[in-house]
């Protein structure tokens, strides 16, 4: 029997951390029409810098891990940073950019784990609220994160991608979002 567990990523997580966000990527493209992901080794890459230099005190990546034989398994992945929507509080406000579970490993409690991490390193940073951007028709993990707490807050938006399928080629978004902390004892 595997042992699970989340940590924060490490340098050594990157090519793991790539590896799992780009299954998770292929695997929503179909039903959701998302834009080709980047290169496995430009996501590698990406995730090396920002486990190694973070851009500020306020980024935070983590792992969900499967050991097994002393071996540790990528499964899931997580990244925080300070939300940079015009309507939101920079100075309180943090946005989930990256929350995935390989596709083969969902549904084992890696996501509760990560959004647990996630949300208490938050939380005791002295954030107050959090949100993160979904891929319109992503029901999966809407109706996970609504089972979290989360609510849709009325913003979308629609991102241009490079596809030169008109259809695919714009990625509509909804903005959900949860209250970490109150003002009141």
């Amino acid at each position: 029997m595997a042992d699970v567990f989340v940590r924060a990523a490490r340098l050594i997580d990157a090519g793991g951390f790539a590896a799992v966000q780009r299954r998770s990527w292929l695997a929503a493209d179909t039903e959701l029409r998302l834009p080709p992901p980047p290169d496995i080794d430009v996501m590698q890459r990406s995730w090396e810098r920002a486990v190694m230099a973070p851009p500020s005190e306020r980024h935070h990546t983590w792992v969900a891990l499967e050991s097994s034989a002393g071996a540790e398994i990528v499964v899931g992945a997580a990244a925080l940073a300070p939300a940079s929507d015009p309507d939101l509080d920079p100075t309180s406000c943090i946005e989930l950019l990256v929350f995935t579970v390989d596709p083969a490993h969902r549904g084992q409690g890696h996501g509760s784990r990560l959004l647990t991490a996630a949300l208490q390193t938050a939380t005791a940073a002295g954030e107050r609220e959090a949100v993160v951007w979904l891929a319109g028709g992503d029901d999966l993990l809407r109706r996970f994160l609504e089972s979290a707490g989360w609510a849709a807050d009325g913003a979308h938006r629609t991102l241009a991608t490079d596809s030169d399928d008109e259809d695919a080629a714009r990625l509509r978004q909804v903005r959900l979002g949860t209250v970490l902390a109150s003002d009141t004892p």
